[in-house]
């Protein structure tokens, strides 16, 4: 059964994500065990690092996104699409 909220085409992202991982994680080793480089290796230290931050940064905002409550929970949206909700796109407040 599909939901509205399952990802498309999951599998993939999945085996893209997959393949960018494995083929980073290749590149480092490389890197690291055969060229040898300081530069490089700190670079490549780096990346990884920032990737385990984004990492935990989506897992804890995907994770509490949608518990978020509002105070405003009792708000009914009563119109539908023959009566749009008006805004005030364009004008300077």
């Amino acid at each position: 059964m599909k939901h509205s909220h399952d990802i498309p085409h999951l599998g993939v992202v999945v085996a893209a994500c997959i393949a960018a991982v494995s083929g980073y994680a290749t590149a480092s080793v490389y890197a690291i065990y055969y060229l040898r480089d300081p530069a490089m290796i700190g670079d490549i230290i780096g990346t990884w690092k920032s990737f385990a931050v984004l990492a935990f940064g989506f897992w804890l905002g995907s994770s509490s996104g949608g518990k978020a409550k509002s105070d405003n929970q009792d708000v009914t949206v009563t119109n539908d699409l023959s009566d749009p909700v008006h805004t005030m796109e364009g004008k300077n407040l």
